[in-house]
């Protein structure tokens, strides 16, 4: 039997409008409005807030495996990139979890840039460029194209080109070039990619994806459930083509 979709939201803001702590802090909110006990499991080992907190100051950072109530927390910092980001990934599903509530506390930050939430299995496997991973999964990438990662020798291989995966995620300055079912964009995403927001607006509306707008955050709803699979790409590119200006 198939085991259950996992989903997992990914908020991205702009260097330095949120550290450490201040996630954390966040992330605790968020497990008190749900009733969750604010307690977590670093690698397997239970921990208090407090603890967590001594960490992050120690270390100036999250270490990895932040883990409570099943789902898992990543928070990091791309400041090459400026933008730093928060990933909030199911460990195990939850049915009618509220992601809008869990969004709704880092939308008054205010380097918010853009949020959306994404099916982990699929997002992964529309990014995964390396052959190797294909076939310790047992999957064949027989039909998928393919390009050079461009190294020099010894060090050049072929990998497989996602260039064209409608569910792609990109880095870029300021932001990340991703989409999905549903998205949150802050007044921040307009001005780090440059797009003009009632033209991509416009658009997305004729391509059928609804729109609500709540002060200085638009909330894009392009489906009632996460993307999942290729019958959606035309729908993707819609939305690609209208916030990045790329399908």
């Amino acid at each position: 039997m198939r085991s259950e979709r996992l989903e997992r939201l990914k908020l991205v803001f702009c260097a330095g409008s949120i550290n450490g702590l201040q996630a954390l802090n966040l992330v605790v909110r968020i497990l008190n409005d749900f009733g969750f006990p604010p307690v977590f499991s670093l690698q397997g080992v239970e921990v208090d807030v407090a603890t967590l907190e001594k960490k992050i100051q120690e270390k100036k950072s999250w270490p990895s495996g932040v883990v409570s109530n099943n789902f898992e927390f990543r928070f990091g910092t791309l400041p090459a990139l400026g933008q730093c980001f928060l990933v909030v990934e199911e460990v195990r599903k939850f049915h009618c979890f509220d992601w809008d509530q869990a969004v709704s506390p880092f939308l008054g930050v205010e380097g918010f840039i853009q949020a959306w939430l994404a099916d982990v299995e699929y997002e992964f496997w529309q990014n995964a460029t390396d052959p190797l991973e294909y076939e310790y999964a047992g999957r064949s990438f027989a039909n998928l194209p393919l390009k050079s990662n461009g190294l020099p020798a010894p060090l050049n291989q072929m990998e497989i080109d996602t260039s064209v995966n409608p569910g792609r995620v990109l880095l870029k300055q300021g932001y990340m070039a991703a989409i999905g079912s549903f998205m949150w964009l802050g007044d921040q995403f307009w001005e780090r990619t440059g797009r003009d927001k009632l033209e991509s607006l416009t658009s997305l509306r004729r391509g059928g994806v609804s729109i609500f707008e709540c002060g200085s955050t638009v909330k894009v709803v392009a489906s009632e459930k996460c993307f999942h699979d290729d019958l959606t790409a035309d729908k993707q590119r819609v939305l690609r083509l209208a916030l990045f200006g790329v399908s």
